[in-house]
Formats: C-alpha cells, sequence, structure tokens
C-alpha cells in the first residue's frame, strides 16, 4: 500500500468536505421544497416552509392537478418542449454534419458566421420587431423558431461528428447511400451520447423558457408552466383561483415544473458524460 503524503491527505479532506458542502446546498433545497409541498396548510401558514414535515398531507398535489390552469399551461409546457425539442435536434444535427465535412465549400465562413452568434446579438427590439413583422406574435411559432438551434450545441455536435471515422462515411457514399441517408443509417446510429446529450439540453432549455413566453404571447391561455409559477412564487397569489395560498401550494406547483427533467434524465444519464467529452476534445 502507497503510503500517503501529508498534503496529499489535507487536498484530498479539503475535496471531500468542498463535495459534501456542494452536495448538501443542493440537496437541503430540494427536500426543503418536497416537505413543504407534503405539508398541511396549518403547518405551511404558521412556519413556511419546513425540513421534516409531521404528517404527509397530498392535498396541496390534489389542489395542483384538479386546476384545470395549472395543468392547462403544463400540457402548454409540454407540447412546445417537445416541438422545439424535435425541431432543434433535427436542425442541429443536420447542420452539424454539413459543417463536419471537410468538402463544404466555405466550410469556414459557414463555421465564424456561427460562432459570431456565440458574441454578437442583435437586441430585444429587433428581435421582437422580426418576429412581430413576420406575424408570429401570439403563437408558439415565435418561442419555438428563432431559438431552435443553440450554438454551443451545435459545436458540441459538429466536433462529435469530426471524430467519426470517415472510412464509414466513405464507404457508404461508395454503395451509393445520399448524404442525408449517410447521417441517418451511418452517422446518427454511432453518435446516440452526443444526441443524447444535446437532446438533455435542449430539453432542459426549453421547458425552463420564460423570457420569449412573456414577450411573445398575450393570451393567458396559452401560457406555459414557468410562467404560471414565476406569476405565483412572486404575487403570492394563485392567478387562477384569484385566492391567497400557502407555500405548501407553490412548492406542489415547483415539483411539477421539475418533474419531467428528474424522470428523463436517469434514462440518458449514462451517455451523457461521454457525450460532452468526446463532443468538447476536437476542435
Amino acid at each position: 500500500m502507497i503510503r500517503q503524503s501529508l498534503g496529499r491527505r489535507t487536498f484530498l479532506l479539503c475535496n471531500n468536505i468542498l463535495i459534501w458542502v456542494v452536495c448538501l446546498s443542493v440537496f437541503i433545497p430540494l427536500w426543503m421544497v418536497i416537505a413543504t409541498s407534503l405539508s398541511p396548510d396549518s403547518v405551511a401558514a404558521a412556519k413556511g416552509f419546513v425540513l421534516l414535515p409531521r404528517t404527509l398531507d397530498f392535498t396541496s398535489y390534489k389542489r395542483v392537478f384538479g386546476s384545470m390552469g395549472y395543468m392547462r399551461s403544463f400540457n402548454n409546457s409540454f407540447i412546445t418542449t417537445i416541438a422545439s425539442t424535435a425541431l432543434s435536434m433535427l436542425l442541429t444535427s443536420t447542420m452539424a454534419y454539413a459543417l463536419s465535412q471537410k468538402t463544404l465549400i466555405f466550410k469556414n465562413f459557414f463555421m465564424n458566421a456561427v460562432l459570431v452568434t456565440m458574441f454578437l446579438d442583435g437586441g430585444i427590439v429587433p428581435f421582437y420587431m422580426v418576429v412581430r413583422r413576420m406575424g408570429l406574435i401570439n403563437t408558439y411559432t415565435a418561442v419555438i423558431v428563432p431559438v431552435a438551434v443553440g450554438t454551443y450545441n451545435l459545436i458540441l455536435m459538429r466536433n462529435y461528428f469530426r471524430t467519426i471515422p470517415e472510412s464509414l462515411i466513405e464507404s457508404a457514399r461508395l454503395d451509393g447511400c445520399s448524404e442525408l441517408g449517410t447521417l441517418v443509417r451511418i452517422v446518427l446510429p454511432v453518435s446516440v451520447p452526443i444526441l443524447a446529450a444535446v437532446t438533455l439540453f435542449y430539453t432542459v432549455s426549453h421547458w425552463n423558457r420564460y423570457f420569449e413566453i412573456v414577450m411573445f404571447i398575450n393570451d393567458s391561455r396559452l401560457y406555459t408552466l414557468q410562467v404560471m409559477l414565476r406569476n405565483l412564487i412572486f404575487a403570492g397569489s394563485s392567478e387562477v383561483t384569484a385566492m391567497p395560498v400557502f407555500n405548501n401550494f407553490k412548492m406542489a406547483v415547483m415539483i411539477l415544473a421539475m418533474l419531467p427533467v428528474l424522470l428523463l434524465y436517469p434514462f440518458i444519464q449514462r451517455y451523457f458524460i461521454s457525450g460532452i467529452m468526446l463532443g468538447s476534445i476536437k476542435g
């Protein structure tokens, strides 16, 4: 057994302490949200937040699932997230495949044009004016199409595609496969890690989208759950029932907002690290 030096042991101790502090700083607020959501109104009204609920009360969840307004906003978030993620993955994968090809004409120009979007922004007013002139105000198209492609995700996927052996792509072309067929039959099946990672990025981003909804959607019936949650937390009352609510109801809505991501992550977490690492190595 190799004996570790005092400096090494001190470093490992400090590292472990730091990891525990970070884990607790994440776990304790999450646990407080869960515990408060399971508390009755009397406890939530008296204490606000709790760490250890004395009794388990699911009344808040029954109110949330029985509320047409919050369930409608949940369905709106679900629909827009699925549509946005599907469109984002379609555009990102095709663009990344094209940019990863050495034979692409003006490849450097297109790549620089993509990189510029990471540093320069036209601003909110031009963004709103373009969407309004296109007649997209008060439609979900306004919150799906303009943010369909993320530059960071595009670069990750493009870098990953460049690690695929060129012999695989050349063999598909020799067999008469088109570029689209090569992408679908050869490239995507061997790119599951980066596809899973980018899908998670897009899903979380679209699910938590708030700014575009507030800016482009005027009909409250089209609001997503994140907008309803923000109004609930800061206004202190439910816009659906026009009645004051306690923290247990707010935390129950918050759990509903976190639930889809919490359910999705376990299925793709095994691909997450490998996809990010391989997509970040080769430039």
